[in-house]
């Protein structure tokens, strides 16, 4: 049908119009998800996590990395790939964590690293669900003779540089009208170093990051980590902002390790689960009833090969931070929503 003058070139325009839209669209489909392409074509995941420290990401006894960060790094590959050794560790400082993950050097941040909007906002990283909460404080030697963190008037007070500890200090002590000498240092073996050493008269860190050091140390009892946090740190691992499809497989891996803690699917029986629950629930996060695998784009036993190799997450905490580890920490507000805790997932259907 031929159009006349005046039509055609409207109906020119619009197509030009829409011509520049798919343009404008196209690059973004194409980077959907391109670090998860990667990924499965390389065959690997690269995950960088923290330098040593305990509970989180540190050397076992056996020598190899051992917490509740690398067990998630260890899942994302079992969801992945179907295996939980295809993974590339890259040990980074806190102050560059964030540059490793935008350059691309890193495909998953799991590093002890609390949720802040200037992180996911400026700095571009997009975090799960937590993967652990805890809460800023204070450590001091018994011998220094105080009780609460209000006693802390013109203290040293060692920090992390590049952290969120800095912050965190400066607030407490300026909300109180208090002055205080602040000791910044790079690295947590320098903080260690520090404070151990009597440079410090106080510690500023969260609370799980100081009894891993307090262990570490020896001496449990010459030294006091109050209990009352001053601020709340939902540490959550994270990926950059640009692929979503990597973003939900993160997400997701963390909500089927909460939901098989509360469904009771350990390492033991999820096998056996697999092939013979008749509960709907279990069906469905297993992968009986498909469907979940195929929404992510990865194989619909993806929670098998994940709980398989690392467990829920109450078995990673117990193993890492619980009373079955150095730390012996209480679940607290991790625990299970049901049982009084933060931790909950998403329905996964």
């Amino acid at each position: 049908m031929k159009l006349t003058g005046r039509i055609q070139g409207r109906a020119l325009g619009c197509l030009t119009a829409l011509a520049m839209v798919g343009a404008l669209f196209a690059p973004l489909e194409a980077q959907a998800g391109k670090v998860l392409d990667t990924i499965k074509q390389k065959g690997n995941l690269t995950c960088g996590v923290g330098q040593a420290v305990p509970g989180f990401s540190a050397p076992a006894t056996n020598g190899e990395l051992a917490g509740i960060d690398v067990d998630f790094c260890k899942a994302m590959a079992s969801a992945i790939l179907g295996d939980s050794n295809k993974v590339t560790y890259r040990q980074t400082s806190y102050s560059e964590r964030f540059v490793l993950l935008a350059s691309g050097e890193i495909d998953v941040l799991a590093h002890d690293t609390t949720t802040t909007l200037n992180r996911e906002g400026a700095q571009k990283a997009r975090f799960t669900s937590p993967n652990y909460f805890d809460g800023y404080t204070f450590m001091v030697p018994k011998s220094l003779g105080v009780e609460s963190p209000d006693q802390l008037a013109d203290a040293t007070v060692c920090i992390l540089q590049g952290s969120t500890f800095e912050v965190n200090t400066e607030n407490f002590f300026k909300s109180r009208g208090m002055k205080y000498t602040p000791l910044v240092l790079g690295t947590w073996e320098q903080l260690d170093a520090a404070f151990f050493g009597g440079r410090c008269d106080a510690f500023g860190g969260n609370y799980g990051n100081l009894a891993g050091s307090r262990v570490a140390h020896g001496n449990v009892d010459d030294y006091i980590i109050f209990p009352n946090f001053l601020t709340l740190e939902p540490y959550a691992p994270s990926v950059y902002g640009d692929d979503q499809d990597l973003f939900l497989v993160a997400r997701w891996v963390m909500f089927a390790m909460v939901e098989a803690e509360r469904l009771n699917i350990t390492q033991a029986n999820v096998k056996d689960l697999a092939a013979s629950s008749t509960d709907p629930e279990v069906q469905q996060l297993l992968g009986a009833k498909p469907g979940n695998g195929k929404d992510l784009g990865l194989s619909e036993d993806w929670v098998v090969n994940m709980v398989s190799a690392v467990g829920n997450y109450g078995e990673s905490f117990e193993r890492n931070l619980g009373k079955g580890s150095p730390l012996k920490l209480d679940r607290g507000l991790n625990d299970l929503w049901t049982k009084g805790g933060l931790m909950y997932a998403a329905p996964l259907r």
